[in-house]
């Protein structure tokens, strides 16, 4: 089964890694005179027009505001302002500040201490609240608790994302089938997550190619292959994605260790 999948995963060295062209999305109208004060880097007054749109309860300017002192734009850096900010948002709706805040609680960031329970908490509020990005988290948590009935919770959340091409989604459901499949001894289905993960590489999707790279370095699923997971890693490292810049070292390593060896190897006669 591997020779037969590295073929097929080769070509993807070359890929870029911004190949999917990102979303476009329309701007709140609300929004739009915030929107041109932070891109003209004038976070002063792009806090200040937030603020004005807080006050009348509106959950998203409230997040935007938590966000900018979070990182100290236009403000004051205060974790325990942003805090109160990212709540206040949560309470009235807005999915992206619960997920922010089950992140917080995950890291131990704003202050918070780490807890598992309020991760959970609030990535279930902000998956009901709409938004996908949460449900996969919350899907790949029951994927850890490892029993029958979490997989299966797990399955469901994701059905619908999958269904919609939603590609996190896809790629959490192919990690699941690899995983679920080695362990099972089933060759079928860790063929249909690498085909998946294979596929969302082909698009750009940058945690698949991220995959791609440690599959053919570590060559447990497939044929270990250091030059091409060296091209992947390169590609990525160019673009500044996280993870990618170490993942390239191991493999330069790995390369150079291997280059040794023949020589090592190649002892004189006498």
């Amino acid at each position: 089964m591997k020779k037969t999948l590295i073929a097929a995963l080769l070509s993807l060295s070359c890929i870029s890694a911004f190949a999917a062209d990102a979303p476009k999305t329309n701007v709140d109208p609300a929004f739009a005179k915030a929107q041109e004060l932070i891109q003209a880097k004038n976070y002063p007054a792009a806090y200040q027009e937030l603020d004005r749109l807080a006050k009348t309860g509106n959950a998203q300017a409230l997040y935007n505001l938590g966000y900018l002192t979070q990182t100290g734009q236009g403000t004051a850096k205060d974790d325990k302002k942003a805090l109160k900010y990212y709540q206040d948002a949560s309470a009235k709706g807005y999915p992206v500040a619960s997920y922010v805040l089950a992140q917080s609680y995950a890291v131990g960031q704003l202050g918070l201490s780490k807890d598992e329970k309020k991760v959970r908490e609030y990535l279930e509020k902000s998956s009901s609240q709409g938004f996908d990005d949460a449900t996969v988290e919350l899907a790949v948590l029951l994927f850890a608790e490892g029993t029958p009935a979490s997989d299966k919770l797990g399955l469901q959340k994701l059905d619908p994302l999958v269904k919609k091409d939603f590609a996190p989604a896809i790629h959490a459901k192919a990690l699941y089938d690899i995983t679920d499949g080695l362990k099972k001894k089933n060759a079928a289905t860790v063929n249909q997550g690498l085909n998946e993960i294979q596929n969302l590489a082909k698009k750009g999707y940058i945690p698949a190619l991220m995959a791609v790279g440690n599959m053919l370095t570590n060559g447990n699923i497939i044929d270990q292959n250091l030059p091409e997971a060296q091209k992947i890693f390169a590609e990525l490292a160019k673009n500044n994605v996280p993870k990618a810049k170490e993942s390239l070292e191991v493999v330069n390593k790995l390369i150079a260790e291997k280059a040794k060896a023949p020589a090592k190897a190649a002892a004189p006669k006498k």
